[in-house]
């Protein structure tokens, strides 16, 4: 009788957990073809051999197979495949499903198969023949055998041997189609399923089936094959055979014979070994046929693109499909260029750009912007401005051409047409003392190019770097009584400039009241007098000021004092009474004055008559007084 199933053997999770799976259909059954990674060939050389790798596909029709081991990497996951089967039934046949493909078996085109719980898969199906017990499990014989059930049932044995699906709650048995045409596979896998027999129900036994499209590859993985002495002599054999159960191929050691056996982290191959089934071919880059050898040898005259193609054919239903790969292989000198990096400039200039190798025998030949400049030939080329562009030099040497491209931009220099002048602003204490710094553009920009951007800046090394811009710059309140301003004029791109300073600071003027009324005596008795008020008034006028700032002028009303026009001509001639206005100007400001008044009075010249003689009697006792009135 069967016992009930024991926990999981630690050792066999342990396995499982270090493998990492990738779900694709590319496996060591898909058709590939890969041209290999592209070359650089020296130009010395001239030619490299090219080997191109894929796989090699073979009829079945012959019934002749190559069994080969190959490593343990199960390319598809043991567990969680998408059609679970038998999951609580012991020894029998899944429902007949259909293959989505093709598969060519023994000369014979397979369509359908069957799962059978005991380790087994058949294309030879029998819809009818499923379910509890159906699927047999006592064999003493070999493969190939059509005389015992459990074998002779049977095409794919994974390995067959006696297992129970309903000890177990966590076993699975169950197949899934996976990828995309041409390269689709069925996988048919059986985790951690139980052996038979109540002493045996601890075993578990994990392995997969892969049938692969086209090549018609079978592979088998054992991840864990237990075995069970104690039930049909622990008896297993792992093979394939064809539907007749005549002709079966089966790795050494693991037939039925050579039970018992154990075997963990194994996989073998199954390969049809008839007729080639593929055509392998070369393509030049013009695409014509070169060669059918894997390995060719080319001699690329610059750099050139070669293909690898492989052409198969499915013997069973002559579906063909074609697969490429290119190689790029390119010739490379035994030098360099190297033009150095994008130049930016200024108007006026030049640049030399140099490609020389120091190998006499390379050629050169430069471009500008893509066309070739005639005449250009030596290893050195001078560009002058306003010649901007993209200049390319190609140097050729043994067939190889080596290249490079450097842009060069000229761009106009702007200059300092006029020095900016100093800005003032007259402080009467009540305004606050916003400069407009912005009145000095035209000033030095002058007649050049209006788009030239002007900008002001608190130092030299701001205005180098353009940076810390003044903004606004036409409303800049200053702190301090004045500042050093720098100016920076620039071309579109930001490259050429230039830059000079000025200077901003307040401005003042006071004027000192003379002595009013100011009389002039008529020296000259004729109703006039000359008199320079400058030289009599300034000094008053300006008082502590230096007359080096200043300049004092003089006006006979208050309105043109006021607008600084007509002032009086010096020497002034007066006549009469006058009121003057008096307005002095700062030199460095000259919206900066003070204006004050004073009233100029012409005097009459005073005449004296002849005084008469005065007389005293000197008695001797009075002392001589005059009353000289």
């Amino acid at each position: 009788m069967k016992k009930n199933y024991s926990p999981h053997n630690l050792f066999l999770l342990f396995l499982l957990s270090v493998f990492s799976f990738t779900v694709s259909a590319q496996g060591p059954g898909s058709l590939f073809v890969n041209a290999g990674p592209d070359v650089v060939v020296d130009c010395t050389t001239g030619c490299t051999d090219l080997t191109a790798s894929f796989l090699e596909t073979f009829d079945t029709s012959g019934s002749t197979y190559t069994v080969s081991s190959i490593p343990f990497v199960p390319p598809f996951p043991f567990n969680g495949l998408a059609n679970p089967l038998n999951p609580d039934i012991d020894d029998a046949w899944s429902p007949v499903d259909n293959l989505p493909f093709d598969f060519c078996f023994f000369g014979d085109t397979e369509t359908q198969f069957q799962v059978g719980s005991n380790g087994v898969v058949r294309f030879d199906v029998d819809p009818g023949d499923t379910g509890a017990g159906s699927n047999a499990w006592s064999f003493d014989a070999n493969i190939p055998n059509n005389f015992e059930d459990a074998i002779g049932e049977a095409n794919i044995l994974l390995p067959v041997h006696d297992m129970d699906p309903t000890k177990s709650n966590s076993e699975e048995i169950g197949y899934e189609v996976i990828g995309t045409y041409p390269n689709r596979v069925l996988v048919v896998a059986y985790y951690e399923v139980p052996l038979y027999s109540s002493s045996c129900n601890n075993l578990l036994a994990t392995q997969m089936v892969v049938f692969y499209e086209f090549s018609n590859v079978i592979e088998m993985y054992i991840l864990n094959k237990p075995t069970c002495p104690s039930w049909n002599d622990g008896n297993a054999a792992m093979g394939i055979q064809n539907n007749a159960g005549t002709i079966g191929y089966v790795p050494p050691g693991r037939n039925t014979s050579d039970s018992p056996w154990t075997t963990s982290d194994e996989a073998w191959q199954f390969s049809p070994s008839g007729p080639t089934t593929y055509v392998f071919e070369w393509l030049d880059p013009a695409g014509n046929v070169i060669s059918t050898n894997p390995t060719i040898t080319v001699c690329p005259s610059g750099t050139e693109i070669y293909t690898a193609r492989v052409t198969y054919t499915n013997s069973c239903n002559g579906d063909v499909v074609v697969l490429e790969d290119e190689v790029e292989v390119s010739l490379q000198a035994n030098f360099t260029v190297d033009l150095g990096p994008d130049v930016e400039t200024c108007n006026g200039g030049s640049v030399v750009l140099d490609a020389d190798t120091g190998i006499p025998t390379v050629t050169y030949e430069w471009f500008l912007n893509g066309t070739l400049i005639p005449g250009a030939t030596n290893p050195t080329y001078t560009v002058n401005a306003p010649n901007s562009g993209t200049y390319m030099v190609e140097a050729t040497d043994n067939g190889c051409t080596v290249a490079d491209s450097v842009d060069i931009n000229f761009y106009e220099q702007p200059v300092i047409a006029n020095p900016p002048q100093d800005i003032a602003i007259c402080d009467d204490g009540t305004t606050p003392p916003i400069f407009d710094l912005t009145q000095n553009d035209n000033v030095v920009r002058g007649a050049q190019n209006p788009l030239f951007n002007i900008t002001y800046h608190h130092s030299q090394l701001d205005a180098i770097n353009d940076a810390n811009e003044i903004i606004p710059a036409n409303a800049y309140l200053l702190v301090g009584a004045s500042e050093i301003i720098w100016v920076r004029i620039e071309d579109q791109s930001g490259t050429c400039y230039a830059i000079d300073f000025f200077e901003i600071f307040y401005s003042s003027a006071t004027a000192t009241q003379p002595a009013s009324p100011h009389r002039v005596c008529d020296i000259g008795l004729d109703g006039t007098e000359s008199i320079n008020l400058n030289n009599v008034f300034d000094a008053v006028i300006l008082g502590t000021q230096n007359p080096a700032d200043f300049t004092v002028t003089y006006y006979d009303n208050p309105a043109d004092a006021i607008a600084g026009i007509n002032p009086l001509a010096q020497p002034y001639i007066l006549t009469g009474s006058v009121f003057i206005f008096a307005r002095v100007t700062n030199n460095t400001s000259s919206g900066c004055y003070a204006i004050t008044q004073f009233n100029l009075i012409l005097t009459p010249q005073p005449t004296a008559n002849p005084p008469i003689d005065l007389y005293q009697c000197d008695d001797g006792t009075t002392a001589g007084v005059f009353n000289l009135t």
